[in-house]
């Protein structure tokens, strides 16, 4: 009778454990989750890993004669940047976890300014109005340029292994270096349309080559620019992945003026 017993509870308490066994799969056999604190994971943990890595990249940085002319009545042309052939140059030291980049940027630029007769908005020069002679950095002796530190955050939309689409923003500082030189010209004979050579300073030819017949008022002299000025970032681009330690990111977007440009670095 204990054996007959013995042989029932060991049947029952085997048929129960089959039970439970089966309730822990689905109809496909996979493991159904356990609200259980004591049970094993059953997947992995997919946390994406921190890496460090740094870029160096190469920017044009350009003000249209276009954008210039919505602030001043008339501008000579645009200013670019030209430190490298026509570029800035950079370096940048990231922080990347899964498709979150944070970027603390160091760049250098030098901007060529171009000679000629800027008037302010709302001068009128055959009224007495005087004109600003910006004179060229070749003439002057030294560029206007700046050294700018920015943090930058950026996120990366992948469009396959390779390519993601990169967008983002920031904030930092530039610190201005040499300066812009000209000459406050009362103009002869000239208008706010037909400013030259009567806003020209005499003894000085335009690169035009217009002799200047205009009465420079001393100079010439530097224009008074605040030593440091804000940088702000909104930046849209690509990221190309060749290996997924390596990067080649082209973008474009504002960086306080427009800017393109290309980098390339490397995680570790």
């Amino acid at each position: 009778m204990r054996f007959g017993t013995s042989l029932t509870l060991l049947t029952v308490l085997t048929g129960s454990s089959a039970v439970w066994a089966q309730a822990a799969l689905d109809d496909e056999g996979k493991p159904v989750p356990t609200t259980d604190p004591a049970a094993s994971p059953t997947t992995p943990d997919v946390t994406p890993q921190l890496e460090y890595g740094a870029d160096i990249r190469l920017r044009y940085v350009a003000v249209p004669k276009g954008l210039l002319d919505l602030f001043v009545d008339r501008s000579p042309g645009g200013a670019n940047s030209s430190l490298i052939g026509p570029f800035g140059l950079g370096l940048d030291l990231v922080r990347r976890r899964g498709n979150l980049e944070l970027q603390l940027g160091f760049e250098y630029e030098q901007f060529a300014t171009p000679e000629g007769v800027w008037i302010n908005s709302g001068d009128n020069v055959a009224g007495g109005d005087e004109a600003d002679y910006m004179i060229s950095p070749e003439r002057a002796g030294k560029a206007i340029g700046w050294f700018t530190i920015e943090f930058t955050f950026l996120n990366h939309a992948p469009i396959g292994k390779y390519v993601a689409i990169r967008y983002g923003g920031g904030a930092g500082l530039g610190i201005i270096t040499g300066g812009i030189q000209k000459y406050d010209v009362i103009c002869n004979g000239a208008t706010n349309e037909n400013p030259e050579p009567g806003c020209v300073p005499t003894g000085i030819t335009s690169p035009s080559g217009a002799q200047g017949t205009g009465n420079g008022q001393g100079g010439p002299n530097d224009y008074d620019l605040p030593p440091v000025f804000p940088v702000v970032n909104a930046i849209l681009g690509v990221q190309i992945r060749p290996t997924p330690k390596s990067v080649v990111n082209i973008e474009g977007g504002i960086r306080t003026i427009p800017f393109f440009g290309i980098s390339a670095g490397y995680f570790y």
